[in-house]
Parts: C-alpha cells; sequence; structure tokens
C-alpha cells in the first residue's frame, strides 16, 4: 500500500470527484484513477462508486477513510520531526486566497513573512471561498484564508471585515451615513463574482428581498469603475477595495454586515510550525489599523 494511494482516496473523499481529487493534489485525473484502482486490487474490495452524482463510498470505503487519512496525518507528522522541531521554520507553504483578500492585505502579510522567516519559500494560489476549502481537504495547499464557519476544516479566526454600499458619487443615496439594504433592492445592482457574492445574496435575502442585478463582475477594479460611472450599485467588503478608489462613495449598511474571515488549515498541518509562523504573522497584522483602514477616493 502506498502513501500515494491513501492520499488520492482521501482526496476523493473529501471533494468529492475523482476531478476535483486530481486537481486538489495537482496530479492527473487518470494519476488518481490508477492509484484508486492499485489500492482496491491489493485490498481486495471495491471502496467507492461514481454515478451520475458524483462519488460515494461503499461499506468498506468508509471503513476503511479514517485509517487511511490517519496515514497521511502520520506521514506529514515524520516529516516535520525530520525537519526539526526547534529550528527555524524553512520550506514552502502553499497558501491559498481569495481576490478579495489578496487586493489589500496579501502583500503586506507576504513581507512579514518573508522579514521573519526568510528561510521560507510561499507559493500563493488563488480562488474562490468554496475552492480553498475543497484544496485544503485535497491537501493541495496548506493554508487558505476561507470565511468562517467552515466545517470540516481546522480554523483560527483572524479578523472581521464590513460590508460597504458603494455608491456613484452623484448618487440621490451617497449623502446618507448609513444604508438599508432595502434602499438599494430598486437599483441597477452589479453583482461582485466569486467568495463575495454569496455573502452579497444573503444581505438582501435576510431582508426578504433579491438584487435587481445587471451585470456580474469578476474583477473588483473594474467593478469599482463601473460604478464610478454610474452603471449601477454594490456592495463590498472593506478588505476588498484597494488602497486607491475611483470616484465612488462608500456608505455603511445598517444593520451593520460583517463578513468573518479565518485561516484553515490542510488536515494533520496544525502542529506544522510553518503553519503556526503563518497564523502567528496574519494575527499580529490583523490587529494593525494600517493593515485594515478604509481606502481613499482618487
Amino acid at each position: 500500500m502506498k502513501l500515494s494511494q491513501c492520499a488520492a482516496f482521501v482526496a476523493i473523499a473529501d471533494t468529492g470527484s475523482f476531478t476535483n481529487a486530481a486537481r486538489a493534489l495537482g496530479i492527473s485525473q487518470s494519476a488518481v484513477s490508477h492509484a484508486i484502482a492499485g489500492l482496491e486490487a491489493e485490498l481486495g474490495v471495491t471502496l467507492m462508486v461514481r454515478d451520475r452524482s458524483g462519488v460515494q463510498l461503499t461499506d468498506a470505503g468508509r471503513r476503511a477513510l479514517d485509517p487511511a487519512r490517519a496515514t497521511v496525518a502520520e506521514a506529514e507528522r515524520v516529516r516535520q520531526a525530520a525537519r526539526g522541531a526547534g529550528s527555524e521554520p524553512e520550506g514552502t507553504v502553499r497558501i491559498g486566497t481569495s481576490q478579495s483578500f489578496a487586493a489589500r492585505l496579501l502583500p503586506g502579510l507576504m513581507s512579514e513573512l518573508q522579514a521573519r522567516y526568510p528561510l521560507l519559500e510561499i507559493e500563493l494560489r488563488e480562488g474562490s471561498d468554496t475552492q480553498i476549502a475543497r484544496w485544503l481537504h485535497g491537501r493541495a495547499i496548506d493554508i487558505g484564508i476561507v470565511g468562517l464557519p467552515k466545517r470540516g476544516l481546522a480554523t483560527a479566526p483572524l479578523l472581521q471585515d464590513e460590508m460597504f454600499a458603494v455608491l456613484p458619487l452623484g448618487h440621490a443615496l451617497a449623502a446618507q451615513q448609513a444604508l438599508k439594504v432595502g434602499e438599494l433592492a430598486g437599483e441597477p445592482f452589479l453583482m461582485p463574482v466569486g467568495g463575495i457574492e454569496a455573502l452579497v445574496r444573503a444581505t438582501f435575502r435576510t431582508a426578504g428581498l433579491e438584487p435587481a442585478i445587471s451585470h456580474h463582475v469578476r474583477d473588483v477594479n473594474a467593478l469599482l469603475a463601473m460604478v464610478a460611472a454610474g452603471l449601477g450599485t454594490t456592495v463590498l467588503p472593506r478588505l476588498a477595495l484597494p488602497a486607491a478608489l475611483p470616484e465612488v462613495r462608500l456608505v455603511p449598511l445598517s444593520p451593520p454586515v460583517v463578513r468573518h474571515l479565518g485561516i484553515g488549515t490542510r488536515p494533520g498541518a496544525q502542529d506544522s510550525p510553518v503553519v503556526a509562523a503563518f497564523i502567528d504573522v496574519a494575527r499580529s497584522l490583523a490587529l494593525r489599523d494600517d493593515w485594515r483602514r478604509l481606502p481613499v477616493a482618487s
């Protein structure tokens, strides 16, 4: 039985498909299929069946999953012990982050990490909140910035991020000190695509409303430029906003809407000195006002 076979088995169980497992592990789908076929042949049982809804574990697969997960975790502990627990953290740390976090917070975080721990090499991967969680489950990354709560992952709270209405400067509502989400319901709405979208939709649905979406926009800078041009309004978290804004007005929501961000770690990595170093630096920066202050119009 090979460690790679156990890792493929666990990744499929966590991500729900051979395709997602291959993507999370950074290998080909045929390699995943080969690993599972070899593992099933060696064990003499069928571990999973594939149908239109995805992958379903058999009774044997469910019994084997926890020992396989423990095998993968134990291999990671061996690697950590070999590196030496008392030495300065070194090696490669793979970080998953969303566009909204990377826009303003990630550069300062990376600079601080490299200044404190020069032996660390950092690999970045950008994706949605769902993708980051899937990568963590599949061990494709070591650390991810995720929205909380996040079931099935070890997480550490990092910070809270307030949501703001974003309006053109000449908009009739731009002079208000705070806005109820219902006041935006009749406005052409530019929906941010990605991890923020679910929270924006939930904010409207809490008030029993749906936004009047005119466009879906993935890039935050393009989204802000469209608002400045008077093409609609939007709602964005503070940390997704660039340091300098176009001519738009930020208005807090009433009641306030806050998203909770945390640090998620892949299974078995909680005791890693690299992960501990990342959490220490991120939390220390999260307490600094200059890391989180609101941007200003350019």
